[in-house]
């Protein structure tokens, strides 16, 4: 029997989607889960969420609601967009985690590889780098996978983290390790909460869609294994507790909660 892998993405703080879907997977016997990354950002449980994913071993990519927390909210100047809500957000997120989950964040990669029956797959929250690039990604808006070819950043940008003080550098722990998506043979990536399967050059990419902010009233996850020599990827949609969301959210206020409510298609 081939092993299965599931994998969730854009979790975004949905504390009753990923309990569902945690729930759901446990009797499959699923062994490992992997994350695509912005498990917390935008809504309204991010340490409760951090504490499944540590509780469960499960392993993840670095995504940019990640970065924030990591690298400080002041790097990524397109926060103070929306009257500043976006980046507010990511400092009241911050102020709800732990030492320990942010240590777990730190020490989080951009990039995880697999290799599954010869088969070489990289993990990550998206193909084009969202620590500097993040007007780049979207480029790709479900279609233009030619971006996709010229992944690394073709220049060392540096600038200092005003949080860390430290020179963060495109050169510096790069996405894919400093490969390129030719080096694999399959691509898994989140970020857009929308399902796209594309094939180029003999490479496979897959856009998964959002946990935590898919369909109303729905979580998505994904079951990634291989089928007589080829890989397969199957959609999961698995109802959740959106009433006791909708409660937890009348019952707190918090910065840029209006976005998180329209992802989840209260409004």
């Amino acid at each position: 029997m081939n092993e299965k892998i599931a994998i969730i993405s854009d979790v975004h703080a949905n504390l009753e989607a990923l309990k569902s879907v945690l729930a759901d997977i446990k009797p499959k016997k699923i062994k490992k889960i992997y994350s695509l990354g912005d498990v917390i950002g935008l809504g309204n449980s991010p340490k409760e969420c951090l504490d499944l994913l540590i509780e469960n071993d499960i392993k993840m990519v670095l995504g940019n609601a990640e970065e924030y927390i990591v690298l400080g909210a002041e790097c990524f100047p397109y926060l103070n967009k929306l009257d500043g809500a976006r980046y507010n957000n990511a400092i009241w997120t911050e102020k709800q985690l732990t030492e320990e989950q942010i240590n777990f964040l730190k020490k989080a990669p951009h990039t995880i590889e697999l290799n599954i029956n010869n088969h070489k797959v990289a993990l990550c929250h998206f193909p084009i780098d969202v620590r500097y690039d993040y007007s780049g990604v979207w480029k790709y808006a479900g279609e233009d996978i030619e971006c996709f070819f010229n992944t690394n950043t073709s220049k060392d940008i540096r600038f200092t983290s005003p949080k860390t003080k430290n020179i963060i550098s495109a050169n510096n722990d790069p996405l894919f390790f400093g490969n390129t998506v030719k080096n694999y043979d399959c691509i898994i990536f989140g970020h857009y909460h929308f399902y796209r399967h594309h094939k180029s050059n003999d490479i496979e990419f897959y856009s998964l869609n959002g946990t935590g902010v898919a369909i109303d009233k729905e979580a998505i996850y994904y079951i990634l294994e291989d089928e007589k020599g080829q890989l397969t990827i199957s959609e999961q949609s698995i109802a959740y507790d959106y009433q006791k969301l909708y409660d937890d959210l009348d019952s707190i206020d918090y910065p840029n909660k209006k976005t998180f409510e329209k992802y989840i298609k209260r409004i």
